[in-house]
């Protein structure tokens, strides 16, 4: 296993300081055992499941197709994806480590030539992405930008590996980025949005948490 630990220092309250994780980037590679990753990618190739209706700002222009996959728990259609929040959590000690509690919801992003996600931050404390296609080609780009906070210059260029778990502090600035003409895939991302104490607070100026209703 290799892991990165990147840190920079952000203002900004949280909902719990007992573990700091302002400015914090963590790169985690080889998140699963081979043939667990090989199964989700198998699967998230096999289904037919994805909506071309979100953005990550609210009121943007710029679509790309989603899924959200269950709120606090993983829905029953989705159960495949379980491997990845129960590995990660017991193998890098979320609780000590993040003090992270559970996740407040997971969904799944992905896009094509073409499309160019929007700069933006999220809610919750931590966000923790899983990067699940196998055979992704480094010409074909596609990784994850972390901008300052100025929103001017690229801090952390995290690269689209697969079995790659990337996790980070949910309020820096940062941007799926384009992939290139010779790219044939959807380039696709798991992502938890995750809270530190049960009684999490939602940013509502941070992804489009809005996009899924009150319920």
């Amino acid at each position: 296993m290799e892991e990165e630990n990147y840190k920079k220092r952000v203002d900004g309250p949280r909902v719990s300081d007992k573990v700091d994780t302002r400015g914090l980037i963590d790169i985690f590679d080889n998140v699963l055992e081979p043939h667990v990753a090989e199964l989700i990618d198998m699967e998230m190739r096999a289904k037919n499941h994805w909506h071309y209706d979100y953005d990550s700002q609210k009121g943007g222009i710029n679509k790309h197709w989603h899924v959200l996959c269950g709120k606090e728990k993983i829905a029953d259609d989705w159960d495949f994806l379980s491997p990845i929040w129960e590995t990660a959590k017991a193998k890098y000690d979320f609780k000590n480590r993040y003090d992270i509690m559970g996740f407040k919801r997971v969904y799944m992003n992905s896009h094509t030539f073409g499309i160019e996600p929007h700069m933006h931050q999220d809610d919750g404390d931590l966000t923790m992405m899983y990067y699940p296609i196998l055979d992704w080609e480094p010409e074909w780009l596609g990784g994850t930008a972390i901008w300052n906070d100025a929103r001017n210059e690229i801090d952390k260029y995290v690269n689209y590996i697969g079995n790659r778990l990337l996790v980070f502090d949910a309020k820096l600035n940062h941007q799926a980025m384009p992939v290139s003409r010779q790219c044939y895939r959807l380039r696709s991302v798991v992502v938890f949005k995750t809270w530190k104490e049960v009684d999490y607070t939602d940013n509502a100026s941070g992804d489009r948490l809005d996009f899924y209703g009150k319920d």
